[in-house]
C-alpha cells in the first residue's frame, strides 16, 4: 500500500527534527544587512521588469 501525502510529509519532519536535535547539528548563518540587500534588490529588479511588461517595453 502507498503512504499518503500526510504520511510522507510526517516521516520526513520527524527525520529533519531528530537530526536538527543532534548535539553536532550546524545551524545556518542568521540573515545579514547583505542577505536584507540582496533580497530588497531581487524584489526591486523583479517590480521593475513586471512594469516593463505591462507597459509593453519588454515584449
Amino acid at each position: 500500500m502507498e503512504k499518503t501525502i500526510e504520511e510522507l510529509i510526517y516521516e520526513e519532519t520527524d527525520q529533519r527534527l531528530k537530526e536538527m536535535a543532534a548535539p553536532n547539528y550546524k545551524f545556518p548563518r542568521k540573515a545579514d544587512i547583505w542577505d536584507t540587500i540582496g533580497i530588497v534588490v531581487a524584489a526591486g529588479v523583479s517590480l521593475l521588469l513586471i512594469i516593463l511588461c505591462m507597459t509593453g517595453v519588454i515584449v
